[in-house]
């Protein structure tokens, strides 16, 4: 019969064998995971931000139909661009009817000058068409962010209460 090893200071402890057995399974164990989470993650059927984007020019319609302007008031349509958009621009037209004056100016900007512009401060407007009755718009945006497509009625409500603009504004870009 064996005794159990004993130190000086009548303690138990383990052979070397034991230890070196068990560093030899814990280092198996670590293997095994690491081996696994390995395997799960090149995995058939894995998606990543890259194999899940759709290659080529892509579009998304903005706004499209006739809308109506309060007068001095805005209709703000809001967009997103992010980094992995390529070739980024705002395409459309614009043209009112139905009444006088039949203009309506359209503005393109970014989140931070639309927070200056909407309380009244000079701001550097990506795009503003100046008052007309009808327009076309192919603006290029070059930096990722939140943006505003925006149609403004400076008319007085004396003068019309409502400006009818017929619009087709298409954001495109590719991956």
């Amino acid at each position: 019969m064996s005794r159990p090893n004993i130190d000086k200071k009548s303690k138990f402890t383990y052979s070397r064998f034991v230890i070196k057995y068990f560093k030899f399974v814990l280092a198996g164990c670590i293997f095994v995971i690491f081996s696994a989470l390995l395997a799960c993650n090149s995995a058939p059927g894995t998606t990543t931000l890259e194999t899940s984007l759709p290659a080529g020019p892509q579009s998304t319609a903005l706004v499209s139909g006739d809308i109506s302007v309060s007068a001095k008031t805005n209709n703000e349509y809001a967009f997103n661009v992010t980094a992995a958009m390529k070739d980024v621009s705002v395409v459309g037209t614009f043209k009112t009817f139905g009444g006088a004056p039949n203009h309506i100016e359209v503005y393109i900007m970014d989140d931070a000058t639309y927070k200056l512009w909407i309380k009244g401060h000079t701001a550097l407007i990506l795009y503003n068409s100046g008052s007309l009755s009808s327009g076309a718009v192919s603006q290029a945006i070059t930096v990722p962010g939140k943006y505003y497509l925006i149609f403004t009625n400076y008319a007085s409500a004396t003068v019309s209460p409502a400006q009818q603009v017929t619009v087709s504004f298409d954001l495109k870009w590719t991956y």
